[in-house]
Parts: structure tokens; sequence; C-alpha cells
């Protein structure tokens, strides 16, 4: 069964919440269940979540600026002018730039395309 993008957010809140309970000295499920307005069992299961979960679990990821996206697109133009980023035939190995920039294709199309 796949959980919504919605509820997968809710659960990653209440479980960096539980996490900021804790270090602050609550660890009765009880009183983190009546703290957090949840049921006992809910609690049980984070608590046995968080024991496997890396630090990376506990951010959100942010949404890059608009001078990092215009970076991007900068340094895509630069590299079309690279011949390293063409094949044999002299077509536009895309593959190559998405993998060096960590970036979609999508992206890679839409400076292609001048927009």
């Amino acid at each position: 069964m796949k959980i919504s993008y919605h509820r997968r957010r809710k659960i990653k809140t209440r479980r960096i919440a539980i996490r900021d309970l804790i270090s602050k000295g609550i660890e009765d499920p009880k009183n983190l269940a009546t703290e957090l307005k949840v049921t006992v069992q809910t609690i049980k299961k984070d608590l046995e979540a968080l024991k496997t979960m890396s630090d990376e679990d506990f951010t959100f990821q942010t949404k890059q600026t608009s001078q990092e996206i215009l970076d991007k697109k900068d340094t895509i133009l630069k590299m079309l002018d690279d011949e390293n980023y063409y094949n044999e035939n002299g077509d536009l190995n895309i593959s190559k730039i998405t993998k060096k920039l960590n970036t979609s294709r999508a992206t890679v199309m839409s400076v292609l395309n001048g927009e």
C-alpha cells in the first residue's frame, strides 16, 4: 500500500517532534502520546522506527533558489560548448550532463529549448 506524500510528511514531522521531546527528557510513551495527541500504539511504532532513522531522515529538502537555478542553466550552456558532452555522431549526450550535475532530463531539455 502506497502512503501519500502528505501522510509521509505528517509521520516525519511527528517523529521529529518525538525526537525533540525525548531530548527534553520526556521518554514515557504515555506522556509522549498525550503531548502529541496520538495513541500510545502510534508512539511505540514511531519509537521503533526512530531506532533505524539516520540524521538525514530528520530534515526536509529545501527548494532551489532562483540564483541556483540560473547558475545551473549557465553551467548547462557551458557544457553545450564542450565537445566532451557529445557522442561520436555529434549528438548531445544528455545523460552525461544529468549525471554530472545531478539534475533531471527535463531541466536540460528546457535549457536546450531556450526556456
